[in-house]
């Protein structure tokens, strides 16, 4: 069980901070059912609240990434293998369940293959897809934050590491 001040990860909604362990006063729903109220760190204005013992929000959310797992994860940055699935739909299905469980190496995966795709596409003059450009910017968004958090570094500064690492990815491979 979280504690009112943590941090975690949920879902699509990138970092969270526990706010509170609360009960819900609306009809319908039992007056002794705890929920976590989390506070999105992009979008201060809402609030999300999804039962503690709930066996699908386990799996939307877990804890915050350590310094050690963060650092262990962009130490494997170059072998990862891209992903590319060709048909659009069940590439977007596979990014939507890759940030909708939190996947960190997962999402890794995704800022790797789209940001070398977005320069090979750049080359012959194309834009990404709006598609992929829209789960690049969610994957960015979430796991950018997540690992100024872990290794308490500004999210430039975790930005211009990755991008670093991937611009040399893509020299080598060009």
């Amino acid at each position: 069980m979280y504690r009112k001040g943590d941090f975690v990860t949920y879902g699509c909604k990138g970092v969270c901070q526990v706010k509170d362990i609360t009960t819900l006063s609306m009809d319908g729903v039992p007056k002794d059912k705890l929920y976590y109220e989390l506070q999105p760190l992009h979008d201060t204005g809402s609030k999300i609240f999804t039962p503690v013992e709930h066996e699908a929000s386990r799996s939307a959310m877990r804890p915050m990434l350590s310094e050690d797992e963060a650092v262990t994860l962009l130490e494997g940055l170059e072998e990862l293998d891209e992903i590319w699935i060709a048909d659009d739909r069940a590439r977007e299905a596979n990014y939507r369940e890759t940030i909708n469980h939190c996947d960190a190496k997962g999402m890794l995966a995704i800022l790797r293959s789209l940001y070398l795709r977005r320069k090979d596409r750049m080359s012959v003059g194309r834009k990404l897809t709006a598609m992929d450009s829209r789960y690049l910017r969610i994957a960015q968004e979430n796991l950018y934050t997540e690992l100024s958090l872990a290794l308490c570094q500004p999210e430039t500064e975790i930005t211009e590491r990755i991008e670093g690492q991937l611009e040399k990815l893509w020299s080598v491979k060009s």
